[in-house]
């Protein structure tokens, strides 16, 4: 009966609680393994304790390995948690700013304005704070804004003639 309580109380194991259990597995059966190593290094002075010290130390340590067992079941995810969308979105506005001052310094103003409205979608704090400060970024759009002067259709007027160059002091 006292094992069957123990089988559900372990059962019953929450997402919260997953990493605390799967802790105390660990310090159980590295407690148990340790009596175990222990009791056999003195059994020559424990006498007839000998086989209580090893039982007892075999119910902590299986004990401990069903307790983390438990625990890991219940929370297998290990690693990062996932990120959310707007997590995901603030690192995609990252990367295409990275890329938009990659492609503003090589002068492919294009595409920076292409990446502009995709990094405004994204995260409107990026687009704000980090891509429209970046001055090869704003020398890219601000291009995009002014709008060239039609060349003259007149030939340019011929520069004045200069007289000869001064003689260089010796």
């Amino acid at each position: 009966m006292r094992g069957l309580l123990l089988t559900l109380a372990l059962a019953s194991c929450t997402h919260a609680q997953a990493p605390k259990a799967r802790l105390a597995g660990e310090v159980l059966s590295i407690a148990g393994v340790a009596g175990l190593v222990l009791g056999a290094l003195t059994s020559h002075y424990s006498g007839n304790h000998l086989a209580q010290v090893m039982g007892t130390s075999s119910v902590v340590s299986a004990l401990g390995i069903t307790l983390f067992a438990v625990g890991d079941l219940t929370d297998p995810m290990r690693g990062p948690k996932p990120e959310t969308e707007p997590q995901k979105f603030r690192r995609w506005a990252k990367i295409l700013t990275e890329r938009a001052e990659g492609a503003a310094r090589e002068g492919r103003c294009p595409r920076v304005r292409r990446l502009e409205k995709r990094v405004n979608v994204y995260n409107r704090e990026i687009h704000d704070f980090v891509f429209m400060k970046d001055l090869e970024i704003m020398k890219c759009l601000e291009g995009a804004l002014t709008i060239p002067e039609p060349a003259p259709e007149l030939a340019p007027e011929p520069a004045p003639e200069l007289g000869p160059a001064p003689a260089e002091p010796p």
